[in-house]
């Protein structure tokens, strides 16, 4: 029998933890003296320190420690615990390295920081959502309003209830930027059923996940904060996965002056 003091000289667990791990019911002693209240350790539990130290080095907390001690008593299934934990760790190394780039990339952007610096650039998931939807060419990026008008129109027909966020979306259906024939689709989160027409459609969006910037003030500030989302997208290791979209939170609509509108602009994108 060893005394805890001589115990944790060979194992390498100090007597603090060695005291914490007997409170948790991870590594009991042996014997314990019932009138000095000594604790006493076998040769025999070095083996079961030395698993505890080799599965702390792998990153795993006491808790699960005692799991695997209990439950895996034999070398496949520990095996297959293991190899799960190995997955789970490759999948925060993949989330750390995302979050270290992201933080050197808006580091190297910080001394040229605009209102449209990429430092404002976010990812969200837009929820799946029931729209309202008019899709159409116009002949120059000026005259989406256009649509937005005919689609008011049709809205006024039907006496269409909006959810809320109704999420008041353009979406440029081209590839790239385009001059002329520019496909363009308006959508208004709905709530409820309704009828589709030859003009409009309703039908479900799903859920995306996009890059996005929003800002406050004039739609001539749209190509630079398209710049922007690109390059940021191009050094953080994503790729476009759709057409780009505007949401319009404060529009013309409801708000003339031009320095007061708030638009957030959105890139679909993916992991590469």
């Amino acid at each position: 029998m060893l005394k805890i003091g001589d115990f944790s000289a060979l194992s390498k667990i100090s007597i603090f933890m060695l005291r914490n791990y007997n409170e948790i019911g991870l590594l009991i002693p042996a014997h314990i003296d019932e009138f000095t209240g000594y604790r006493y350790y076998s040769e025999e539990q070095l083996t079961i320190a030395n698993r505890i130290q080799a599965l702390k080095s792998m990153g795993l907390g006491l808790s699960t420690i005692k799991g695997i001690l209990a439950e895996y008593n034999n070398e496949d299934s520990l095996k297959r615990y293991l190899t799960l934990q190995a997955a789970q760790k490759q999948e925060e190394i993949e989330i750390l390295q995302k979050q270290l780039l992201l933080l050197q990339t808006t580091i190297k952007g910080l001394g040229h920081s605009t209102s449209l610096s990429r430092f404002n650039i976010a990812i969200k998931e837009l929820p799946k959502r029931s729209v309202i939807s008019y899709r159409s060419t116009i002949s120059a990026y000026n005259q989406e309003g256009i649509l937005w008008r005919e689609l008011s129109v049709e809205i006024e027909k039907q006496n269409i209830q909006f959810a809320n966020p109704s999420y008041n979306i353009a979406i440029f259906h081209n590839e790239g930027f385009v001059e002329h024939q520019i496909d363009v689709e308006v959508q208004r989160a709905v709530v409820g059923k309704y009828r589709s027409t030859a003009v409009i459609k309703f039908k479900n969006v799903p859920a995306t996940i996009a890059a996005t910037l929003t800002y406050k003030g004039g739609y001539i500030q749209l190509s630079e904060a398209n710049e922007a989302i690109a390059n940021w997208i191009s050094e953080n290791g994503y790729e476009f996965d759709g057409p780009i979209f505007n949401i319009y939170h404060v529009s013309p609509e409801t708000e003339p002056d031009p320095d007061k509108l708030i638009t957030e602009v959105c890139f679909p994108i993916r992991n590469k």
